[in-house]
């Protein structure tokens, strides 16, 4: 399934993807990541996620999501 049909597929079934707005990599470890959020929070959210693969913190805040992430 390519980009095109995946977001397609998405929009049909009332699923929302977020897309990257401005990213900062640090190697092949990580980043800072600023994507588009679906909902507009006039309190910050936080978030933190330490998977097997990969550590996630961030906040979702205004319409946006700022998040940290470092893979392992």
């Amino acid at each position: 399934m390519t980009s095109e049909q995946y977001e397609k597929w998405a929009k049909d079934y009332g699923h929302f993807i977020s897309k990257v707005i401005i990213r900062f990599f640090f190697g092949k470890f990580g980043g800072i990541y600023i994507l588009n959020s679906y909902k507009f929070n006039y309190v910050p959210k936080f978030y933190f996620m330490n998977n097997k693969y990969f550590i996630e913190a961030g906040i979702n805040w205004f319409g946006y999501i700022f998040e940290y992430q470092w893979n392992k």
